[in-house]
């Protein structure tokens, strides 16, 4: 069991490798949300590398405080600045950010300085300070790492919620889909940052040494390791920046707005073809996706082009062409003989509250006023 668990562990490790890897040097994924998010990958890839039981490399103690990097000071900090880039909130926060990147590389430069004096002077900072001062400054540094993981957490759910209230407003369906995964994100790493303050509870209590609880925690991590691997290879519009409102929610200008509104059009007219040739609308669960893939056509752009050229969302740019179908139907004495939810039904509408409630938004009027006997 044991080896299969260490065997686990290495798969793991060299999976969050490779993926955070790509997303730091790939230039087909480059941007600064994905160079964060590689980081990020990395430090939880180091994490997880603490839980193989190495005592020392080449006479080199690595199972005491700071003998190995700290990176725990890391987490909170990559993890709300991923969230920020990728809504274009971050430089509201930069002064927190950089603040808090000095504090979490000043912890981490205590590792070198030990090396050093391992190899220059034959004697690590336990020789220099007592245990007590060398174990209090870790476990302060611990809790500090653990409260700014809880502000990190609450402060980038705040900042989604906003972000998913104003893309409500300007129908982006690509950024409802990053909103979805940013969700997933601070759900994924909920369970680690729990079980870590239960850690720190019970040392907190008078609990010492290793315990199942750590254990647990280095489980988790390598779980959500795997859990970002499959996302990836999942959904790969996942790593592409949301187009228009992530910029306008950052106040940045979108220097392709003209150019994209002649590509746009062009696009418009291929998609209003192929939605009226293949009828795809009478789907009850049409996706994006669905489209994106029938059609061969990139889920961004479609999405760009219906949020800028059609200046609607893709579920009510749908439901249009499933009101104009129902409608020339319910006016056609020839269809008489079926129900107007049947109608409904066989134009792509899910229910018939779904039906009245598109009528009643696109029309003024329920279906049966436009029906004939």
């Amino acid at each position: 069991m044991e080896r299969v668990i260490y065997t686990l562990v290495w798969a793991a490790i060299l999976q969050g490798l490779l993926l955070g890897m790509l997303y730091l040097l790939s230039n087909k994924h480059r941007s600064r949300a994905n160079s964060i998010l590689g980081f990020f990958i990395l430090a939880f890839v180091f994490e997880a590398f603490t839980f193989v039981p190495v005592e020392d490399l080449w006479g080199y103690p690595t199972g005491g405080y700071f003998t190995l990097p700290e990176v725990k000071m890391l987490f909170p900090v990559l993890f709300l600045h991923y969230v920020l880039e990728k809504i274009g909130r971050a430089h509201h926060y930069l002064y927190f950010l950089k603040v808090h990147y000095f504090l979490a590389f000043a912890v981490i430069a205590i590792t070198p300085l030990n090396i050093f004096l391992f190899v220059f002077r034959g004697e690590t900072i336990y020789q220099l300070l007592d245990f007590q001062t060398v174990e209090g400054v870790f476990m302060t540094m611990q809790y500090y790492a653990f409260v700014l993981t809880l502000v990190g957490m609450a402060l980038a759910i705040r900042e989604i919620q906003n972000y998913k209230t104003l893309v409500k407003n300007t129908f982006s369906d690509l950024a409802m889909l990053q909103i979805r995964w940013l969700w997933q994100f601070v759900l994924g790493v909920s369970p680690i940052v729990l079980v870590w303050g239960l850690e720190l509870g019970r040392i907190a209590f008078g609990g010492g040494g290793g315990s199942d609880v750590t254990s647990f925690t280095w489980l988790l991590i390598i779980i959500f390791i795997y859990f970002l691997s499959y996302k990836a290879y999942q959904q790969k519009t996942l790593w592409q920046q949301p187009p228009g409102p992530a910029g306008k929610y950052g106040n940045r200008k979108d220097p392709h707005a003209e150019t994209d509104h002649k590509d746009y059009a062009a696009l418009g007219q291929k998609l209003e073809g192929f939605m009226e040739s293949t009828k795809i609308y009478n789907q009850h669960d049409l996706t994006l996706h669905e489209l994106s893939k029938a059609v061969d056509i990139s889920p961004r752009l479609i999405s760009g082009c219906i949020n800028r050229h059609f200046n609607n969302n893709f579920a009510e740019w749908v439901n249009g062409f499933r009101v104009d179908a129902a409608r020339s139907k319910l006016e056609d004495p020839a269809f008489n003989h079926l129900s107007v939810e049947g109608i409904g039904s066989d134009s792509g509408f899910k229910s018939r509250s779904a039906m009245y409630a598109a009528f009643r938004k696109l029309t003024g009027h329920t279906p049966g006023y436009f029906r004939r006997e």
